[in-house]
């Protein structure tokens, strides 16, 4: 399936025949020697039509992302009966009568942290009852998706299958062609369908947000518990459980298959009063997300996950006055900073369930290409893959995070500093991939739009990325709304001026003052 839609829906298109509605996934050149900021883009305005009949002389379409009479659908694989495939897709499909109206999506984030609040003083069952119109059953048996990784494994490594049914990988849909490295070990290189970049994943959300957040919800509260569990544990000399702790992972990583955006919002926006377990959650998403965009296998996305969830776990053999030092750190505290990752290896090597390959991602998630990290300055290839995206996704998190050190940035401003490391600390190839995963407007972004009013973005969409759908928060006062609704900007809506809405800048979080417990689940 992967060549039909590759041969027959991906096409050269010369320049001069290109007409608005084509989306295009390729240039006749690099993306970074065309003046285009997103790696992929709708051609919306005459505009930006000229702009590309300028630059190239033709272009690769993808006939299923374009609209109007450019778009075409995906053609289905001869060796998949029809029969199959539609009870496959029911399976993950809401009934049509429950789609007739759309969520509320206010509503259910006020039904799920009611639903939250009264589980510490109500029985289980009448939390349920609460979110039950909200809910969705997935099913157990999953189809298989490659666990491959585009690195070597470690030595030692070997690929186990999680024992849980529903840490079966979910979704299929990437060749694993062989090739020799450098060192003639055999590597598997992803190749991702659809338009992008070679080894990026370009896939619609199986669910919904809304949907989505309702499952994603308690395995975030019970990874947030574990945390705490794992921190008493290490602070009393014990081994930690990482065995409960992977299967909430497991499960995570169908989360991020079925509609990343939800895990995102969650690990965002939901907040505790210990930045180091909001931060650790924070991590393991992104890398999550970022892995599975780049076209990593579930094993690997798990692995990551488990490695940004733990991989700082031996700052809790630190000072905390050091931790929460407000100013500069002298260059004695920064040499004590610097052994928290090989306080890290020492607690995660003691539990049977730590991977050589978490292992090595926790000890190398601080070096950088140019071998200005620590603890063992490496450079280039030798700081590997999956190290490299840990380490990008905890900068990127902890710029964007309010922290007892320094206050929260926006997306936009923690993109550029990513950027700013770009080919230094960072590989360009990595850089440039992760920004085009994160997008410019990520999920729980605040943003201001032409009409004055601020809205939190709520989902992202995947073709038009500058046009998300929001939740308006605030009125062109800087006033609460009583009750926020939400506003999908992919239809061009007319505003009270009759201008379409838009969005004029991303906000730091807390801007103008907004609470995230009081319009979002914290």
């Amino acid at each position: 399936m992967l060549r039909l839609r590759e041969d027959a829906l991906k096409e050269i298109v010369a320049a001069q025949d290109l007409r608005i509605g084509m989306f295009v996934c390729e240039l006749d050149r690099p993306w970074l020697e065309s003046p285009f900021m997103l790696q992929g883009f709708l051609i919306e305005d005459q505009p930006l039509l000229d702009q590309v009949r300028e630059v190239c002389r033709f272009v690769y379409v993808d006939r299923t992302r374009s609209t109007g009479d450019a778009w075409r659908a995906e053609p289905e694989s001869p060796s998949e009966a029809p029969q199959e495939r539609a009870a496959a897709l029911g399976a993950f499909q809401v009934p049509h009568e429950a789609r007739r109206r759309p969520v509320d999506f206010f509503a259910l984030l006020r039904a799920l942290r009611s639903s939250s609040r009264d589980n510490t003083v109500a029985a289980p069952d009448q939390a349920a009852s609460d979110i039950a119109p909200w809910l969705h059953i997935y099913p157990d048996v999953l189809p298989a998706r490659p666990g491959g990784v585009g690195e070597a494994h470690p030595e030692g490594y070997s690929s186990r299958s999680p024992a849980h049914p529903s840490s079966r990988p979910l979704v299929a849909g990437i060749v694993h062609s062989k090739r020799s490295g450098s060192d003639g070990v055999a590597r598997d290189e992803p190749r991702a369908g659809g338009g992008g970049p070679a080894g990026m994943i370009y896939a619609e959300p199986a669910v919904p947000v809304e949907e989505e957040i309702v499952s994603a919800l308690p395995l975030v509260g019970r990874a947030q518990s574990l945390l705490a569990q794992i921190a008493q544990d290490v602070q009393r000399s014990l081994n930690p459980d990482l065995e409960r702790l992977r299967g909430v992972v497991s499960e995570m990583v169908l989360s991020v298959a079925r509609n990343p955006d939800a895990l995102l919002w969650l690990a965002r926006l939901r907040r505790t009063d210990q930045y180091s377990y909001d931060h650790s959650l924070d991590v393991s998403a992104h890398v999550m997300i970022f892995g599975r965009y780049l076209g990593l296998g579930d094993e690997a996305v798990a692995t990551l996950g488990m490695a940004g969830m733990l991989q700082d776990v031996g700052k809790l053999r630190l000072p905390v006055r050091l931790l929460h030092k407000k100013g500069a750190l002298s260059p004695r505290e920064y040499e004590i900073l610097r052994t928290h990752v090989d306080f890290s290896l020492q607690i995660l090597a003691a539990s049977p369930h730590a991977t050589p390959q978490m292992l090595d991602i926790v000890g190398r998630h601080h070096e950088r290409c140019d071998g200005s990290g620590y603890p063992q300055e490496l450079k280039g290839d030798a700081v590997g893959l999956m190290a490299e995206i840990a380490g990008l996704c905890d900068v990127y998190c902890a710029m964007t995070r309010e922290r007892p050190y320094g206050e929260a940035a926006s997306s936009q401003v923690a993109l550029d500093a990513v950027r700013a490391q770009r080919g230094t600390g960072f590989s360009e190839s990595t850089v440039d991939q992760f920004v085009q995963c994160i997008g410019l407007y990520p999920v729980g972004t605040l943003v201001e739009l032409n009409t004055g009013e601020v809205a939190v973005v709520v989902a992202q969409n995947r073709i038009r990325r500058l046009k998300p759908r929001v939740m308006i928060l605030l009125g062109p006062d800087k006033k609460p709304n009583s009750y926020p609704h939400t506003l999908d900007l992919l239809y061009d809506r007319a505003s009270a001026t009759g201008a379409p809405y838009a969005i004029v800048r991303a906000l730091p979080p807390g801007a103008f003052g907004v609470d995230p417990s009081e319009f979002y689940l914290a």
